[in-house]
């Protein structure tokens, strides 16, 4: 599979903007997509979904490594809810807290590529196919840079109305970048395509731009999404007070 510099920047915060710390984790994911093409894993599915499934890794990665807190959020909230940190996993006894871990990388493989595949996910070439790409994270968990533009888009203080449009560009990117809720949001927009369709259609030769803008934002406002099914406020709310 291909994964091209567009490819994966249209997911970083800071899109169209390159962060300094931009083509390190470009090359990493690059390097994860050749380990699973060569390892002939799951190669029964098709390359987008694969291609998906690395940049949700490394988006992870990125998020463990600048301690973002959107992963930390959800396996804080999912072991309030039901006792352990990952769904379908037991918690492990070499399982930490808000670490790299192999079940998390199992996890984000698994949610990514169920959108469009029927996967166990106790399937066991999932399995192995996580243990490669953990441990490839692993080698350089100690030494990766920081990717500060995550970090820099949580400073946000949702009581100040002077940081609106950083809670919005915050919520956009959350809910249709991210690799914790961007799953849904695909499906939830694939849901709307006929709403889209409809507005172009009635634009005619006008510009649909804005309006299809607007279907975004309604589409986000009202969309429960993630792992665990709350609105894009909900989560920038539980994260921020995480964080």
């Amino acid at each position: 599979m291909e994964i091209s510099a567009r490819d994966f920047m249209e997911r970083q915060p800071t899109w169209p903007l390159v962060a300094h710390t931009d083509r390190y984790y470009l090359a990493l994911a690059r390097q994860l997509a050749r380990a699973w093409d060569n390892s002939l894993l799951l190669d029964d599915m098709d390359d987008d979904s694969r291609r998906d499934a690395v940049l949700a890794v490394v988006g992870y990665f990125q998020d463990i490594v600048a301690d973002a807190g959107l992963w930390r959020t959800f396996t804080r909230l999912h072991t309030e809810l039901n006792g352990t940190p990952l769904p379908h996993y037991d918690r492990g006894e070499d399982y930490v807290d808000y670490e790299l871990n192999v079940d998390d990388v199992r996890t984000v493989l698994h949610y990514t590529l169920s959108l469009h595949h029927r996967l166990d996910p106790h399937d066991a070439r999932l399995l192995a196919l996580a243990q490669m790409l953990h441990t490839l994270l692993d080698e350089v968990y100690v030494t990766a840079p920081v990717p500060v533009d995550l970090q820099l888009l949580l400073d946000v203080d949702l009581n100040d109305e002077n940081d609106a449009q950083k809670a919005y560009n915050l919520a956009y990117w959350l809910f249709w970048k991210s690799y914790l809720l961007r799953p849904w949001a695909e499906a939830a927009a694939s849901a709307a395509h006929p709403e889209a369709q409809r507005i172009i259609a009635r634009c005619g030769d006008n510009d649909a731009t804005p309006l299809l803008h607007d279907l975004n934002d309604r589409i986000m406002a009202r969309t429960a999404a993630g792992p665990i099914a709350l609105s894009v406020g909900r989560w920038i709310e539980h994260i921020l007070a995480n964080n």
